[in-house]
């Protein structure tokens, strides 16, 4: 509506002695007419093009509430949401005249308010008392009957206030005794009387708190809503209850209060509004519960897919992305897990793996998930895939990087295993694989050698050299009997300047002895070691198994006899290399190796045979 059809309708309404005031969609004052300032001369002079409304309830409420600024934003707040809600007409005091105020919404969002002066003819405190009771004819005592049975409280009551006339539900929603303690007192009286009977001695100091607090709610609704007849109001009362209170003028003279229990209702607002608190926490408390778990997951070292029942890929994390080598898009898709497989088969993913993996990458396109097993991708990572079952039918796959975690195991193991200076293996893991070759050799009667290797003249380059060369020497000592040794064949350092030779698949004791001779000539060779030159010798022995012995301890110690007959009968002789003989021994020595299961070592000569060698007097 243009400022000019504001004007023209505000003339008109002058004519009729009717206010008016336009407020556009954000509730300022666009237009007024002359009668709004006889209404309400606190205004002239004040009220602008643009004014909010809630400084128009100031000036409004300042001279009415001359007693209690103290809440006057409380009853601006109410009447701000009575402008924008009021859908029918209600009546108030203002200046000694009752004004009656309608409200009209625009479909523009803005809204015409119109007031109408009430025109009495009496003072408003003059109006003689009127209850049912003083009618004396017989419809209208039918009438109090009747109403007495209605199920909402009701009352009647002079502009006054004071309240001439209550119904039995009256009586009972406020807990009444009788009739004539309501009547010729006012409500807000009647209100706090209601109250006052409601602590007890004995009460707690925090409910007597809480009493108090609702009463001096329920006096502050009572003074400002029983002056706008028709807007209804809501009170609470002792015991948890609540009403709501509608006022309907009858005449110039009475007021007909509707008093409406709604203690359920707010009741179930109150369990509406606790249960809606409720969702509110629980949905901030699983957003942020979902946050923490998206941050946990993109910081994860491990990557991670969710499967649905249906077989396909509903969450993930970056790091999965990185494991796979797969790109965001294809993952953002969705994918069935099958899918998924296919994509990575096109890219060679799977050309070089086991049959084994083939036969588990099967099982998962068809929804068949092991526990968890071990793979290796084409750039030499080895990923370790778990499958998790979770609640709803839903799968949790993980995908662990374990190349570090298998190379170190295998560090592990190869220093366990292995001499840290030769990198041969030690006596221990020799002994396991000379059980394992004697067992095989009983299963199946292919026999197998051992080679006991003992260096000659090694102490003197100690001694004279120092352990640096000695150690140089012993390393290249080490790459020599590999060298010459078959890869099939077991390598050791037993210790110090010994080692063995596990020769495997070995019938025929002429195969062990020319592995023995060319070990010892390879050894014999001349070594540079440091601009030093190094010559050692080595004394060679020969078990076979199962001719010379059938059990691991007992054919390494006869090998080491052979040894030993090596050098002690090949004195200045190059050939060193012995095969394994048993010697005479007396019957108590017989009965001691019978015992054991082999020959006893011979008692080394006190002096030794050769510049270096090691005597030793151990038996076999």
């Amino acid at each position: 509506m243009s400022n000019l059809h504001h004007a023209t309708l505000g003339e008109i309404l002058d004519g009729l002695d009717l206010g008016i005031c336009v407020f556009d969609a954000e509730d300022r004052a666009l237009y007024w007419n002359r009668t709004f300032y006889k209404l309400f001369p606190e205004h002239e002079g004040h009220i602008y093009a643009g004014e909010p409304y809630r400084e128009n309830l100031r000036r409004f409420y300042t001279v009415r509430l001359s007693d209690d600024l103290a809440n006057i934003e409380s009853y601006i707040d109410t009447s701000v949401a009575r402008h924008r809600a009021q859908n029918r007409a209600y009546e108030f005091e203002h200046h000694g005249r009752m004004v009656r105020s309608s409200s009209l919404p625009m479909s523009d969002g803005s809204r015409v308010r119109i007031w109408r002066a009430e025109a009495t003819g009496v003072p408003l405190c003059a109006a003689p008392p009127i209850t049912l009771s003083d009618r004396n004819d017989r419809s209208s005592a039918a009438s109090a009957d009747l109403l007495d049975r209605v199920p909402d409280g009701l009352a009647i009551c002079q502009r006054d206030g004071q309240i001439h006339w209550v119904n039995e539900r009256f009586l009972q929603m406020y807990q009444l005794p009788r009739r004539h303690v309501a009547l010729g007192v006012t409500f807000g009286a009647l209100y706090e009387l209601v109250w006052s009977g409601a602590g007890g001695q004995g009460e707690d100091p925090a409910e007597a708190a809480i009493r108090q607090e609702l009463l001096d709610t329920g006096k502050q609704l009572l003074a400002h809503h029983l002056n706008y007849a028709g807007v209804p109001f809501e009170l609470p009362l002792p015991g948890q209850r609540f009403v709501r209170i509608i006022a309907s003028p009858t005449d110039a003279q009475t007021v007909f209060f509707t008093h409406v229990d709604i203690t359920e209702l707010k009741r179930q607002q109150q369990r509406l509004a606790a249960a809606e608190q409720e969702a509110r926490e629980s949905s901030a408390m699983l957003e942020q519960k979902s946050a923490l778990l998206e941050a946990t997951l993109e910081n994860m070292e491990q990557g991670v897919t969710m499967v649905s029942a249906s077989g396909r890929v509903e969450l993930f994390n970056s790091r999965v992305l990185d494991l796979l080598d797969v790109p965001r898009s294809v993952l953002e898709a969705k994918p069935l897990l099958s899918t998924l497989l296919a994509y990575q088969r096109e890219r060679g993913e799977f050309d070089q793996a086991s049959d084994a993996l083939r036969l588990q990458l099967a099982a998962d396109e068809q929804g068949r998930f092991c526990d968890a097993y071990e793979r290796l991708r084409p750039n030499g990572k080895l990923l370790e895939v778990r499958t998790v079952p979770v609640e709803g039918g839903l799968l949790l796959q993980t995908y662990t990087d374990i190349t570090e975690r298998r190379r170190t195991e295998e560090r592990i193991r190869h220093a366990a295993n292995h001499d840290p200076l030769t990198g041969l293996m030690n006596r221990r893991m020799f002994m396991e694989c000379l059980n394992a070759e004697v067992a095989l050799a009983r299963r199946t009667g292919k026999g197998c050698a051992v080679l006991y290797i003992d260096l000659d003249g090694f102490k003197p380059v100690n001694d004279r050299f120092g352990h640096a060369v000695g150690d140089a020497a012993l390393v290249q000592v080490a790459r020599t009997i590999q060298g010459i040794a078959r890869e099939s064949d077991f390598v050791a350092r037993l210790g110090g300047d010994e080692f063995a030779v596990l020769q495997r698949g070995v019938q025929d004791s002429g195969v062990a002895a020319g592995l023995a001779r060319r070990l010892l000539a390879g050894i014999c060779q001349s070594l540079e070691i440091e601009g030093l030159e190094v010559v050692l010798g080595a004394s060679i022995g020969v078990a076979m198994c199962p001719g010379d012995a059938d059990r691991p301890d007992v054919l390494l110690r006869r090998a080491d006899h052979a040894m030993y007959q090596a050098k002690t009968r090949s004195e200045g002789s190059e050939n060193k290399v012995q095969m394994f003989e048993p010697e005479p021994l007396c019957a108590k020595a017989a009965q001691a190796v019978q015992a054991e299961g082999g020959p006893a070592k011979p008692t080394a000569p006190t002096t030794p045979t050769a510049p270096g060698t090691a005597v030793r007097s151990d038996p076999v």
